[in-house]
């Protein structure tokens, strides 16, 4: 993902007249990505869909990052010694400079690992500011209800030590299982153990569109808006998958055509056709922690 930060950063630098060669550099970077491999599904009863039951647990997923943690995006969630978070002294916060993707050093090693604590995703705890360290923060403020920038300003910095753990609004669907919350705009995934990740998403923009179709080459139409209700992870395709209206990476079907899937761009609104996009890092170790039949629950 930093090779991606840096293609980025080269595009703004150079203007306009450097896009093409640019763009050739995103194509190459995502020919590197793994390809689709496996189709896999799963029955699902219509009570399974409808009335969800989950008086038991589905599947065991891997507990909580350690807050030590030096995992990269790409490896699954190794074994937890994090106990539940508490807000930090009130006495320690000392406003610091502005921290944004670039930036690096002990300040925002400190930021990775106070996300970290709580249940952010960011990635590699490297101390740099990567494209995955800025979802962690866009993550936190979109929980906090704070302004979606992404970078660590002030506001999101006064904050920060007062958080506590996220807690889930669905205890009723039981463990494992994920939540969607459409109006923060924010998945939390929950294992045997409890909370496991707050991942920044953006969902179906509620918009009508016609666009043509990657595939058939003819016109599609709809409204864009991301389903609620209870479903369960039903099927999966590994790597990228064409689509009418685009790819999707590693996505993981809880609805029909509807997906959790990777996406290069992941902004702190809602603009999907109607899937949940999550960044294309954190979709590689998701891909493998989420299994099918886990339960989902999508409301506003």
């Amino acid at each position: 993902m930093k090779a991606l930060f840096a293609l980025i950063v080269l595009v703004l630098l150079t203007g306009c007249g450097s896009f093409t060669l640019a763009l050739k550099s995103v194509q190459r970077f995502y020919a590197d990505l793994p390809k689709s491999k496996v189709v896999t599904r799963v029955s699902v009863n219509k009570d399974n869909v409808s009335g969800l039951k989950t008086s038991a647990p589905v599947e065991t997923l891997p507990p909580p990052l350690t807050t030590n943690s030096t995992e990269s995006a790409g490896t699954s969630p190794g074994t937890s010694t994090v106990a539940p978070t508490t807000p930090l002294n009130s006495g320690s916060f000392t406003p610091s400079r502005i921290l944004k993707v670039g930036s690096q050093g002990e300040a925002v090693l400190a930021l990775e690992k106070r996300l970290m604590e709580l249940r952010y995703d960011v990635g590699t705890v490297d101390g740099f500011y990567d494209q995955q360290t800025l979802q962690g923060v866009l993550a936190f403020q979109k929980y906090a209800q704070l302004k979606r920038t992404g970078t660590y300003t002030l506001k999101t910095q006064e904050a920060l030590p007062q958080a506590e753990v996220p807690s889930g609004l669905h205890p009723e669907m039981g463990l494992p299982r994920i939540e969607i919350n459409l109006t923060r705009q924010v998945l939390m995934l929950f294992d045997k153990q409890g909370l496991n990740r707050v991942i920044a998403v953006s969902t179906g923009s509620n918009r009508k569109y016609c666009e043509i179709s990657k595939k058939s080459g003819e016109q599609v139409c709809g409204v864009a808006r991301t389903p609620r209700g209870k479903f369960r992870i039903q099927w999966r395709i590994s790597g990228w998958r064409e689509s009418d209206l685009g790819k999707l990476y590693n996505p993981l079907y809880f609805n029909g055509g509807f997906a959790i899937h990777g996406s290069p761009l992941v902004p702190a609104d809602n603009v999907s056709h109607g899937c949940v996009r999550i960044s294309i890092a954190t979709s590689q170790w998701f891909y493998d922690t989420v299994k099918d039949g886990t339960p989902v629950i999508v409301f506003d």
